[in-house]
């Protein structure tokens, strides 16, 4: 009988990638969507005072970040709106609350990521071993709503039996909760599941603490953590790693 019997991914850095400069260009999708409908609806503002409040609450979720926790999509609008006008908000009726929403949770669909080498394969391959699986993601301004639509789109989200994403339980990985609430819906203790990811802190220190294995991904320039159980510059192989915990 071999000991794991449950694989965790990380998403972001590790089954996928933004194209350079993708960050910025969604970003711009976001504040120009978002401007359009305030002036349409009589509240002008300037671009540069909605990207200031843009900007705004980028820093507050930073913030909230660093304390492991997360702010759902809704939330994060109406910071920002209040970040513009304090008042803005109650003028807005519900149906152009939703377009705005709508506009700053799903941009990133016409500037969407790639898939990083090896990914589907990999998956495929862990799936095919007879492995649970699961994914662990830390959120942006994307929620895990629309993050599922691009995983869809990609092919590689029939291959997981649970998503976890941070902004829907409102807790970030490294915290525990991350990780328990995913193992508890796939029904494996820690010490039978691995996590896959890239982040020393977020994924490998996270997993180890809540008793899991780590198999850190150094696909880009992380830092290589003396806490995983392995380190991969890429996802091949995967399956042989894992078969050696």
């Amino acid at each position: 009988m071999r000991k794991i019997t449950a694989v965790t991914f990380d998403l972001w850095d590790t089954l996928i990638k933004e194209h350079p400069g993708g960050s910025d260009r969604v970003a711009k999708l976001r504040i120009e969507g978002i401007g359009k409908i305030l002036s349409e609806k009589g509240a002008i503002h300037s671009l540069e005072e909605i990207q200031s409040a843009y900007q705004e609450t980028g820093d507050f979720l930073a913030m909230t970040w660093s304390k492991r926790r997360d702010m759902s999509a809704r939330d994060q609008v109406l910071f920002m709106l209040s970040s513009v006008d304090a008042k803005l908000a109650s003028r807005l009726s519900a149906h152009d609350m939703a377009d705005i929403e709508r506009i700053y949770s799903e941009s990133i669909l016409d500037n969407p990521p790639v898939l990083l080498a090896g990914a589907e394969k990999a998956l495929e391959e862990v799936r095919g071993a007879g492995y649970r699986m699961g994914l662990i993601s830390n959120t942006g301004r994307t929620p895990g709503s629309v993050l599922r639509i691009l995983m869809d789109r990609m092919g590689i989200l029939e291959h997981f039996d649970v998503t976890t994403f941070s902004n829907e339980i409102q807790v970030r990985k490294p915290a525990e909760m991350a990780f328990m609430a995913t193992l508890d819906r796939l029904k494996v203790v820690p010490r039978a599941a691995v996590h896959i990811g890239d982040d020393p802190e977020s994924d490998v220190e996270g997993a180890k603490r809540c008793g899991m294995k780590a198999i850190q991904i150094l696909a880009g320039d992380e830092r290589p953590s003396d806490m995983a159980d392995a380190r991969r510059s890429n996802l091949s192989h995967l399956l042989d790693e894992i078969a050696r915990l």
